[in-house]
């Protein structure tokens, strides 16, 4: 089997293009894109892998966590990977109010989570979207126009998820009032698509949500109309999902929703304490997708403390070891929670430390945290 090149950390690894494809496998693929990257892979030593970005106010722990874990990944396998700020996407999403400055602000603190939990940017690139719109305007606006004047409105008007009283197919995701929706939302799914494929992209990593599942439709849609050769592959990795029982009011203003970055130990265990967490069901619990996207990939086990009386502490080393105990009844919810909460916190932890311990990071929390307390 041909063998290739990598450098992970400064020290040259030699890989099989099998195992460089199981890395990358592990992210989270669509069957359909699976043999394009092998031959990618086998084509190219290192091939160039976008990540997009989205600037946030408050950081979730898929952005802060998973992306490392996913951007490592990549560079092992020997991905040249370069992380797109989407500035500019989240102004015209009217993100802080549109302010570019407090959005530029929010990625760099961003950038500064990534260091803090150990991402080495000497390995990865970091861009700006709106940077690279200004040094490239021509071609990046005659795209967007392509993208326009290559789909209907209906198509468009299904990648935003506006409920449309004259589509056919009325099962939309979404519940968007159109007397409320702002015209740039008409734009989003063109902009989005024509910042993917502008760049000089092999590979782009996307989360696996609606909205970017829509957006990968629309791209294949257009550069197969165009007879496109060059499409970037698209991975798509894993959406961690809701922690309330009842999503619909998740994000009404409730954090526990979701954990984040700026959380502490005891943010942490309020929200698990609340969380969904089913006894004896593994599929569709959240806590369980938590260990398996954070935990799992981050520690290489989950270890569950426990009394001698209550059967003993339990190290388990994969997610099958952990579904059959706890879809027996051998390993209780309350358990699983408390353990949660414990991988987190010592997962979070450095990056408390280090916005406690570093002026400069100090600095730059403060002022993101300005920026958001003003929107």
């Amino acid at each position: 089997m041909e063998e290739a090149t990598t450098c992970t950390a400064g020290n040259a690894v030699r890989m099989s293009l099998d195992e460089r494809f199981a890395i990358m496998r592990s992210i989270g693929l669509e069957s359909i894109d699976e043999d394009d990257v092998m031959r990618l892979l086998d084509k190219k030593v290192a091939p160039v892998c976008y990540v997009w970005c989205d600037p946030c106010p408050s950081v979730h722990i898929a952005q802060g966590i998973m992306m490392v874990i996913n951007v490592r990944k990549m560079v092992k396998a020997g991905c040249r990977v370069k992380i797109l700020m989407a500035d500019w996407f989240a102004r015209m999403q009217n993100k802080l109010d549109g302010d570019l400055t407090k959005i530029r602000t929010i990625g760099f603190y961003m950038i500064e989570i990534w260091k803090a939990v150990g991402l080495e940017l000497n390995g990865v690139e970091v861009i700006w979207l709106s940077d690279e719109i200004n040094s490239h305007s021509d071609e990046y606006w005659a795209l967007v126009m392509d993208i326009f004047r290559n789909n209907t409105l209906r198509t468009i008007i299904r990648c935003c998820g506006i409920v449309d009283r004259f589509m056919l197919n009325r099962e939309i995701i979404g519940s968007y009032d159109p007397k409320n929706v702002t015209a740039s939302t008409l734009f989003t799914p063109c902009v989005h698509c024509a910042g993917i494929l502008f760049q000089k992209a092999d590979i782009w990593l996307l989360s696996m949500d609606h909205e970017e599942e829509l957006h990968d439709k629309l791209i294949r849609e257009y550069c197969k109309g165009m007879k496109r050769e060059n499409r970037p592959i698209i991975l798509s990795h894993n959406k961690l999902p809701n922690l309330i029982e009842h999503p619909e009011y998740g994000k009404n203003g409730d954090p526990a929703w979701a954990i984040f970055m700026e959380d502490r130990e005891v943010n942490v265990s309020d929200k698990l304490s609340r969380a969904f967490c089913p006894a004896k069901v593994a599929e569709g619990n959240p806590c369980l997708e938590y260990i398996k996207y954070i935990v799992f990939p981050w520690f290489g086990y989950f270890e569950v403390l426990r009394k001698e009386e209550n059967g003993g502490s339990r190290m388990f080393e994969n997610m099958e070891e952990l579904i059959t105990d706890y879809e027996s009844g051998a390993l209780h919810a309350a358990e699983v929670k408390l353990a949660l909460i414990e991988a987190l916190s010592k997962i979070l932890k450095p990056v408390h430390d280090h916005f406690a311990n570093n002026c400069e990071a100090k600095n730059l929390e403060e002022e993101a945290m300005w920026s958001i307390s003003r929107y």
